[in-house]
């Protein structure tokens, strides 16, 4: 049985479908009507979303802020560091520092997901991960798609979905909440982290955007990510602000 705020989301789309058919090219009968078929549609235009990233190679920049606490002014900065590359898509997430001459597109900084190395040293192509909600497998068998509500961002109409991976072995799956625009189903906005805190690796919270270059194509360019109090090494914390543009 639907609960009520899917059927108001059924209606709405019902609605939508049935006003925009005379303005939009796309016929009505090929517009989502249920939460699944919605999902669905999600589903389909970020893995064409993954294809599509491979013809590109976007000039990534990333900036990080560290943050120490001080006891009359809060949390002020303790430093920063500064990242200048390009993306390398064409066998997974990668990127290379413009500095580099020798590496040919080959992979540099290490694992995607593993951010810090045992000397705690930022990865950059950790950061580049955050643009992508998983390359493999966001799908209905990997994940749970939680209908939440309608929301604007912007003059952008959304459908906003809670999304959870529902294996139990779930480590670098993400875990958070989407923003998916009203009209061809593309995601707009995510804002989470991946599971699976280790030992010598770690995962940060993000808020990843994407922006509307052209007629339904929605591309990645600035990830936010920040992290209080993270703990290391048993007595350490990390506490950073970053930003990553493309």
């Amino acid at each position: 049985m639907l609960t009520l705020s899917k059927k108001m989301l059924v209606l709405a789309l019902g609605v939508c479908a049935a006003t925009s058919s005379a303005k939009a090219a796309t016929p009505a009968a090929d517009q989502p009507r249920t939460v699944e078929q919605v999902v669905d549609r999600v589903i389909s235009n970020e893995q064409q979303l993954y294809g599509k990233m491979r013809n590109y190679s976007p000039l990534v920049e990333t900036y990080i802020q560290n943050l120490k606490p001080d006891k009359d002014l809060g949390q002020v900065p303790a430093g920063d560091k500064y990242f200048l590359g390009r993306a390398n898509f064409t066998k997974g997430v990668n990127l290379v520092p413009l500095n580099d001459t020798q590496s040919k597109g080959k992979k540099v900084f290490g694992s995607v997901g593993n951010f810090f190395s045992f000397a705690m040293q930022f990865l950059p192509d950790g950061f580049l991960q955050m643009i992508f909600i998983d390359t493999n497998g966001f799908d209905k068998s990997h994940y749970k798609f939680d209908y939440v509500r309608r929301e604007f961002l912007g003059e952008v109409r959304c459908l906003v979905f809670d999304v959870t991976p529902s294996e139990k072995n779930n480590k670098g799956r993400f875990l958070g909440r989407i923003w998916v625009e009203d009209q061809d189903y593309h995601i707009v906005r995510f804002n989470g982290s991946y599971n699976g805190n280790g030992h010598s690796s770690w995962y940060f919270h993000f808020d990843s955007w994407r922006t509307n270059v052209q007629q339904g194509m929605w591309m990645p360019t600035f990830v936010y990510s920040e992290e209080k109090d993270l703990h290391y090494a048993i007595s350490k914390k990390l506490d950073f602000k970053a930003q990553t543009r493309l």
